[in-house]
């Protein structure tokens, strides 16, 4: 090896020198060829369809897949995979789509993964993409291109809620779509399903659904919304009910309700289902419960049944009106009789009728005779009508005097007692008064039907104000 003028700087050969700058040209060209492929396909985005999905909900994931558009070659893309990240080779992907699409220069496209989450807390998932580029020719017979790209997905805990709401209707309410008149009701076309109770199924789908739904003894419109993360599968509803004030009597009394069960659809996360369910012929006002039942998705892959349950509770049938006595004068005469003169007012938002005042038997109060009742006809909301009634009275005795109320609401027949007081034994005689008593309501009873009225044998008398 010879020595230059330079100390210590070796000269190699020009042949050894060509050769090594021929290797480095030919490693440089096959790493080119390597790193930037004819179809230059690429991941542009892995959008996932829900902020935070829950444990055991459907999760989809949108790929976008493009080919640059200075690609020089049109690419096959024959498959999209879902897999766990690190698990490249793994031969059960969560999901994959095949036979895709080709691509052309510019080109891109959307698919679709969909997957589901045992465990709560991020998830990192890798997508691999996988396309076969078209030959460009000369030496070029095309190839195949991998890409891949990772994204992670924050899982939340699955959470099962149902909330029940419940609403009294009346047969009224109850509408088709042609019918103009029952503004502010339900809309029979609006449902999702009309379920009959105890008088016997309804249909509304097929057949003269007017006529059919209008047959509801006891309507209630139940709304049942999935306020959690995870889907209701199964739900059902059952209503029960027991007489107002039964249980305050420390006895067991048979259900006035029993209705159901009734088959409503899977409630997704955030969406609702309203239907009307009918309890049946009422002979009494009654405390319904309305329970759904249900399963969540995680319950479904356990194998469980429909263990959980919402309800609701309400009062069947329903008062809007509130009859009052008010400005009571209470006289007594010398054989004996009491005359009540006061004002029966509607403190409520819904109209009263068929309202008939009446004295109701007490201990040394006789009870108003058949057919002397005093018919006060129809009392709207906000509204009073005058009144008075005579009857025998012992004030020795009886220190008050109670006053029953008869009415009719939405269909729906009622009695309460409302009381007065009377006056003081020594302050009776001729011309003698005593005022109003503490209005207290002794008892509610309400039968369904009976919207007339029959008083017999009495004139009728009505005073207004």
């Amino acid at each position: 090896m010879s020595r230059g003028l330079l100390t210590g700087v070796t000269l190699t050969s020009t042949r050894t020198t060509a050769a090594l700058l021929a290797l480095l040209t030919l490693l440089g060209a096959a790493s080119a060829a390597a790193a930037v492929p004819d179809a230059r396909i690429a991941i542009d985005g892995v959008d996932v369809s829900s902020s935070g999905p829950a444990v055991g909900e459907r999760t989809a994931l949108n790929v976008t897949v493009s080919n640059s558009g200075g690609s020089p070659a049109a690419a096959d893309v024959t498959s999209v995979r879902l897999l766990d990240a690190g698990d490249e080779d793994d031969d059960d992907p969560r999901d994959e789509a095949t036979a895709v699409g080709a691509l052309s220069a510019g080109d891109a496209t959307d698919v679709v993964l969909w997957t589901r989450f045992d465990d709560p807390g991020e998830h990192r998932l890798t997508v691999e993409v996988v396309a076969e580029q078209e030959s460009t020719g000369g030496d070029d017979d095309g190839g195949t291109v991998t890409v891949t790209r990772d994204a992670i997905v924050d899982v939340q805990p699955a959470e099962v809620a149902l909330d029940v709401r419940t609403r009294a209707l009346s047969p009224e309410d109850l509408q088709s779509d042609d019918d103009e008149q029952s503004a502010g009701g339900i809309n029979v076309g609006g449902l999702e399903g009309v379920f009959g109770g105890g008088g016997g199924g309804l249909q509304t789908d097929e057949g003269d659904a007017t006529e059919s739904v209008r047959a509801a003894d006891s309507p209630v419109a139940v709304t049942v919304v999935n306020t959690g993360t995870s889907t209701a599968d199964r739900v059902s509803l059952t209503a029960v009910g027991t007489p107002v004030g039964a249980n305050d009597e420390g006895s067991e009394t048979e259900p006035a309700v029993d209705a159901g069960p009734f088959v409503v659809e899977d409630v997704a996360p955030g969406e609702e289902r309203q239907v009307v369910i009918d309890l049946g012929p009422l002979g009494e006002r009654s405390d319904v419960t309305v329970t759904a039942a249900f399963r969540s998705r995680p319950d479904a892959q356990a194998g469980a049944g429909a263990n959980r349950t919402a309800s609701s509770t309400l009062r069947y049938p329903p008062r809007e009106g509130d009859p009052t006595v008010t400005d009571a004068t209470v006289e007594t005469t010398p054989d004996g009789r009491v005359i009540v003169d006061a004002n029966l007012g509607n403190a409520g938002t819904g109209e009263l009728e068929g309202v008939v005042v009446s004295v109701a038997g007490a201990d040394g109060v006789e009870p108003t005779p058949a057919g002397r009742e005093y018919f006060v006809g129809s009392v709207g909301a906000g509204d009073f009508v005058a009144f008075d009634l005579r009857t025998a009275a012992n004030v020795s005795v009886a220190n008050e005097l109670p006053i029953r109320i008869a009415y009719t609401e939405r269909g729906v027949r009622y009695t309460e007692t409302a009381t007065v007081a009377l006056p003081d034994a020594g302050d009776g005689g001729e011309g003698s008064g005593g005022a109003v008593g503490t209005l207290g309501a002794l008892g509610v009873i309400g039968v369904v039907g009976g919207a007339g009225v029959a008083v017999a044998g009495s004139v009728i008398r009505r005073r207004d104000v």
